[in-house]
Parts: structure tokens; sequence; C-alpha cells
């Protein structure tokens, strides 16, 4: 099977990724199933091909420190699954957009930052922060392998947390700047490993665009 049929038939489609869109000023994020076992299948052995190298244990300073303890990857090849997937979530939320009006989004969209994160079993995670305010929009997580908790919270010390579903396969939307004219954006983090986990972050990143 080629892998435009293996990522042709996504689990939610249009109607429900806007029905998630639509939710997200108030919640911050959503998620919803996007992968079946074979797409999933697909992913993860692509992802244990890449190289890798360990994220910087510590970003920012002062009151603003993050801290990371994971593995991340941005060489990700361009004719491979993972390359497969993005197209499709960027075509699905593409078509979810122009469901909705007025227009949730000002600016243009799609998917073009890709970064694969590894997580031990036992990893301290990521620290509650928030997303580079170049990413904008609609910011996507999928998660391929492990269970963890992913939540969203008030602030840096991880106030008022509250966790989102991220089991493997599933989409965990987070809105960016610029989604119906907000500018701010949720912190969130990721912790509780119960087993090594593999997630997928798919962004747009307005520093790509020429």
């Amino acid at each position: 099977m080629t892998l435009g049929a293996v990522f042709g038939g996504l689990q939610s489609d249009g109607a429900a990724l806007a029905e998630a869109i639509t939710a997200l000023p108030e919640a911050d994020a959503v998620s919803l199933p996007l992968l079946g076992a074979e797409a999933i299948d697909a992913l993860v052995a692509e992802s244990q091909n890449l190289r890798y190298r360990p994220a910087r244990p510590v970003i920012g300073s002062g009151d603003k420190r993050v801290w990371q303890d994971c593995e991340v990857s941005c060489a990700v090849p361009g004719d491979g699954a993972l390359a497969a997937c993005a197209a499709a979530l960027e075509g699905v939320l593409t078509e979810a957009l122009g469901l909705l009006g007025p227009p949730a989004l000002s600016e243009g969209f799609a998917v073009n930052d890709l970064i694969v994160q590894r997580y031990p079993r036992g990893s301290g995670g990521i620290t509650p922060h928030r997303d580079h305010i170049a990413y904008r929009g609609l910011i996507s997580v999928i998660t391929l392998t492990g269970r963890c908790r992913f939540a969203v919270c008030s602030d840096r010390s991880g106030s008022d947390a509250r966790a989102v579903a991220a089991p493997p396969g599933w989409l965990v939307l987070m809105r960016g700047p610029g989604l119906y004219g907000r500018t701010d954006r949720p912190f969130h983090f990721v912790d509780r490993f119960e087993t090594p986990r593999i997630s997928v972050g798919l962004r747009y990143d307005r520093r790509l665009v020429s």
C-alpha cells in the first residue's frame, strides 16, 4: 500500500477538526483520534531511523526557565511517512478552516515545521512553557508511542493544570497566535511518562515563509 493510501483515511475528518478548532479559544487545547494502526506503524518505523540529538536541558533564564528531558530530530525525509502524514494533516486542517465562517485565521496556514521528540520512560518531560510566538494559528502534536500526561495550565508553575488525552494515534490541537484574533499562547507541559514516548510536532512557522 502506498503512503498516500495509508494517510488518505484519517480517523477525524474536516468537520470534526472544525468543531475542535471552534473550541480552542475557550479550551486552549483539545484532542481527538487521528491515525490508525497502519499509519502509526509506518511513522514509528521511520522515526526509529532518524538521527536524534539531546534537547537543551534548560532554555530561557530566570523565572522563564524551561527544563527538557528528551531527544529531538528535525531531519525528516521529504518523501517518507512523516512527510505524508504532515501533508494529510495540512489537508484536513485546511478543509476544516474552510468550513468555518467567519474565518478563524487572518493569515495563511501550512504545516512547514516538523519535529520528532523521543522521551525515555521516567523522563522529566518538559516543564510548563509556551511555544515560540512565530508558531502561528494551530499547533499540532501527534503521539506515536507511549503514555504520559499532556496538560495545559495557567502559568509557569503549572497552576490549574488540565490533562488532555494523548494516547498513541491521537492529535492534540492547541491554539497559536492569530487564531480568532487571539495573541496569547497557552502554557502546557508533559510529564508522568509511564512508557517511552515518541511524538511529532507539526506547526506553521512564520519565520520560514519568504
